[in-house]
């Protein structure tokens, strides 16, 4: 089989070896064509359609650029593209959104992609080209070039989603930081001279989140999601273990076929007939003993008298943000990218200050669940200006 040539709107004509076309035409991998890579943002940016797919063949591409200089012998070198190929293959439907209830159901990550790959025909391929699963697993998992503290994987989807969903913040110079990167090892190491380009990364991320990953649409709508499918699993229409091997038509056809709750939810997307915000704080406000979403959609919805499942309260998930320890060469010294930029070390701190809880209801019902919501987490006021009360706009 041939080298094949794609053409990508990101990284222009991509090149990729015939064993790697192998690999990426299994069922395992074009499933991944029918997983969003953003989800639900499409909602809020109506071009972000883009998927699981394009965005491992972009990692692949960036790995591949990278392999020559990375110190291993040739079959680790392989195994490394091939990671970057298949590092996505345990991603659930609507990518992250699914991520919730693989952790609370299975105790899973989608990191861990052993039990969706082994005695598929995706390992038969791995097998026949001389390649480890249990060591490509292992570099998927982190602490490599795909999956570390400076890593191909977000060197593609900060450019790939900024491109899609039409926003800039998530353009920086990705060539000249893989041009700029050695390896100790298999550990990657960025010269001084990318220093700029490192930060930009790391300032693209940074704006990125609140824009894009944690506008409060996507999370509302993620939530509303995430809810209808506990609803399916807790009332065994669905075993959690076959999200792992469903794509975005299988889950939205079952879901619409559905009445009840999980029906309405699902057509409440279909429509964007979103719930709305009862209020949307900073997490610092919230007393630590209150994170608990749970029982605070259980006590919110009883003191505002309205139906628990019409109530969602979004804590979000504490990052951690590996690049802050990717290592750079200054003056011959090896030394972390916290501690030679006082840029990212202000990242740093404003990112824990950008954290926001939700509590999200039906329309007709945000007022009385904001007043609940207020006594429960023990605010006395908020202050949510529109835009156009901050700036003036004509």
């Amino acid at each position: 089989m041939p080298a094949k040539t794609i053409r990508d709107p990101i990284h222009g004509n991509i090149t990729i070896p015939d064993w790697c076309v192998k690999i990426m035409d299994t069922p395992q991998i074009q499933r991944l064509r029918r997983v969003k890579q953003l989800g639900f943002a499409n909602l809020v940016y109506p071009g972000a359609n883009h998927t699981r797919f394009e965005h491992s063949i972009g990692v692949m591409h960036v790995v591949l650029k990278l392999a020559d200089r990375i110190e291993c012998d040739d079959r680790e070198k392989r195994e490394c593209i091939a990671a970057g190929l298949i590092h996505d293959v345990a991603h659930a439907p609507f990518s992250h959104s699914s991520d919730n209830l693989l952790r609370k159901y299975l105790r899973f990550e989608h990191e861990n992609i052993l039990p969706v790959v082994r005695g598929t025909e995706l390992e038969e391929r791995l097998k026949e080209e001389g390649l480890r699963l249990g060591k490509i697993a292992k570099i998927v998992e982190g602490h490599s070039i795909v999956s570390g503290d400076i890593d191909a994987d977000r060197m593609d989807y900060l450019v790939r989603d900024s491109y899609y969903t039409g926003v800039a913040y998530g353009v920086f110079d990705l060539m000249r930081l893989v041009e700029r990167i050695k390896f100790r090892g298999m550990e990657p190491v960025i010269e001084g001279r990318a220093l700029k380009a490192a930060e930009s990364l790391l300032l693209s991320r940074f704006m990125m989140y609140p824009t894009v990953y944690h506008h409060h649409v996507c999370r509302i709508a993620r939530k509303m999601y995430e809810k209808a499918v506990e609803r399916c699993i807790e009332d065994k229409l669905i075993k959690p273990v076959e999200l792992l091997k469903m794509d975005e038509y299988d889950v939205v056809s079952f879901l619409r076929r559905l009445g009840g709750y999980p029906g309405d939810i699902m057509k409440r997307l279909d429509e964007r007939k979103l719930f709305k915000r009862a209020i949307y704080v900073g997490r610092w406000r919230i007393p630590a003993e209150k994170i608990d979403a749970k029982r605070a959609e259980v006590e919110i919805a009883e003191e505002a008298e309205v139906d628990v499942e019409n109530v969602i309260v979004d804590v979000p998930k504490e990052e951690e943000v590996k690049e802050f320890r990717a290592l750079v060469e200054v003056d011959g010294e090896l030394r972390t990218l916290e501690e030679v930029s006082p840029l990212v070390r202000a990242l740093r701190e404003e990112e824990k200050n950008s954290m926001m809880v939700g509590v999200y209801t039906a329309e007709n019902e945000v007022e009385r669940v904001a007043r609940a919501a207020m006594r429960f987490f023990g605010i006395r006021e908020i202050v949510q200006k529109r835009l156009d009360e901050v700036l003036p706009i004509w």
